[in-house]
């Protein structure tokens, strides 16, 4: 009888490990609990551990969600235009405000 012994083949594929668990491991290492025991424990390496309080420092948690920074880049300059926006629109009302002054105009209720 001859039996048929093969490797067990290794898909490549990394283990996905859940924003919780992320969140979960990251609280585990602030209460003080050391890096090289936390990755014996939950079978990971020091550099993920590292790369993931980096990410954390460098986004937005919102709703357990990390947010990487380069979605929170786009957002930034987002908030810098409608910033540069709203301070231009603020400066045309300035101006007609001044305008309906010298002319001795009256100016609607509320401005």
């Amino acid at each position: 009888m001859q039996m048929n012994q093969t490797p067990p083949v290794k898909s490549g594929r990394r283990r996905r490990v859940s924003t919780e668990q992320k969140l979960a491991i990251l609280q585990q290492w602030q209460a003080g609990t050391p890096v090289h025991e936390l990755c014996r424990q939950h079978s990971l390496k020091a550099g993920a551990i590292y790369r993931w309080k980096k990410q954390l420092d460098h986004g937005l948690r919102d709703h357990g969600e990390l947010i990487p920074k380069s979605r929170l880049l786009p957002l930034h300059r987002k908030i810098e235009e409608l910033e540069r926006a709203l301070g231009r629109k603020a400066l045309e009302v300035d101006i007609l405000k001044k305008f309906c002054e010298f002319k001795d105009l009256r100016l609607p209720d509320g401005m």
